[in-house]
């Protein structure tokens, strides 16, 4: 059930993404030295076909690291989840000088918050004062006329703003091709996850994971040209490693956040699906590129499956579709510490995938190291079920 020796990193194409995070941040101090506006971004439900329409650029500003957790906590109660603190320590960090910044949190304009979970609302509502923070307010029952028509209107008040941030204004046409250069990307990540499809994937979810983790890092151009690059690598590539067929679903992974995915596939799963914000849910769905720009967006974003909506059997039909159409073995639920949704959530998930016969192992997590023993043994012996 071992990789072979040569399967991990072997992969050319994946030092463009390894090299990833300077390059973009020299990229992002050109463009703001010669006026473009850029914002920080913490979450998919953030269109970003308005933020380019408008002429600005984004990063996402979610914290993967431990590092930054205890300058968060000076702010935040300890029991908020680690992305939280790490993300809030990373931007305190850059703002007064007293701790671990993130390194691309200096070439931020403002930032795009949203009403996900409360804890990152509260986190928001801090951040206003120690850089502009705008927030879009989401609707929680997604399926109802009535959210498609409230959430439409935060994107036209967002849209508003994002026009009086950069002094550009956004037309349907802006819109417009916005919305077939997203399509084009996500069809793009679509393909490269349907090589993991393959009785023996020709990459490791740890590889995937080193592009999954730069999606809202990268300038869209920049992630295209080095998503296709490494599509074309693998295309017709055979022989890569074997063992249990594993889904990982839940919590994002921001980029720093390897824990969990590094221990499964050392104790010799293959990672082959990952159901989550830094996984399927940011190329699932494209907009609809025959209806008026705004509405379309606010049909696509809404169908986003996250932990925050209520009842949220979308995400549950997702998690069985890809179980089938990736052949998963088994499924590792992954939970943040005090992640409310997901933690809640997965006595449901666990209930679907029993009644499709298909093994759940439930981890809740953070970011340290002091349990990677004990993760150890759980998933040998998870592994080890399924074998």
């Amino acid at each position: 059930m071992t990789p072979p020796a040569d399967a991990i990193n072997s992969l050319k194409s994946l030092d463009f993404f390894k090299q990833a995070y300077r390059m973009r941040v020299d990229d992002l101090l050109a463009q703001r030295k010669a006026g473009k506006k850029v914002v920080g971004t913490f979450c998919l439900f953030v269109p970003d076909e308005i933020i380019f329409a408008a002429g600005a650029d984004r990063v996402v500003l979610c914290g993967g690291k431990v590092d930054t957790i205890p300058l968060g906590e000076q702010y935040l109660p300890r029991n908020v989840c680690p992305l939280i603190k790490s993300s809030f320590g990373s931007v305190v960090g850059g703002c007064t000088g007293k701790g671990e910044a993130c390194p691309h949190f200096g070439v931020v304009d403002a930032v795009i918050g949203e009403s996900t979970c409360d804890g990152k609302k509260k986190m928001f509502e801090l951040m206003q004062q120690f850089i502009p923070t705008y927030l879009i307010d989401l609707p929680q029952k997604p399926d109802t006329p009535a959210a498609r028509q409230y959430y439409l209107s935060e994107l036209e008040a967002f849209q508003e703003y994002m026009e009086r941030l950069t002094g550009n204004k956004v037309t349907d046409e802006r819109l417009r091709e916005e919305i077939r250069n997203g399509n084009e990307l996500r069809k793009l990540m679509q393909r490269l996850f349907n090589y993991r499809k393959a009785a023996r994937p020709p990459i490791t979810g740890l590889e995937i994971l080193q592009v999954t983790q730069r999606q809202l890092f990268l300038s869209p151009g920049q992630l295209k040209a080095g998503v296709a690059r490494l599509c074309d690598e693998l295309e017709g590539r055979t022989g890569g490693p074997s063992g249990p067929r594993i889904m990982i679903s839940g919590c994002p992974m921001s980029a720093g956040n390897v824990k969990v995915p590094r221990i499964v596939e050392e104790r010799g799963a293959v990672i082959v699906v990952e159901e989550s914000c830094t996984g399927t849910r940011a190329f699932d769905n494209l907009v609809d590129e025959t209806k008026p720009p705004l509405e379309a967006l606010a049909e696509r974003y809404l169908q986003i499956p996250c932990s925050c909506m209520t009842p949220n059997d979308r995400r549950i039909d997702r998690i069985l579709a890809l179980a089938k159409e990736y052949r998963v073995d088994g499924v590792v639920h992954y939970s943040l510490q005090s992640c409310h949704g997901y933690n809640v959530e997965k006595f449901k998930v666990q209930q679907a995938l029993r009644e499709a016969g298909i093994p759940m192992l439930a981890i809740e997590t953070d970011y340290s190291t002091s349990d990677v023993e004990q993760l150890r043994v759980r998933i040998d012996a998870f592994l080890e079920m399924l074998a």
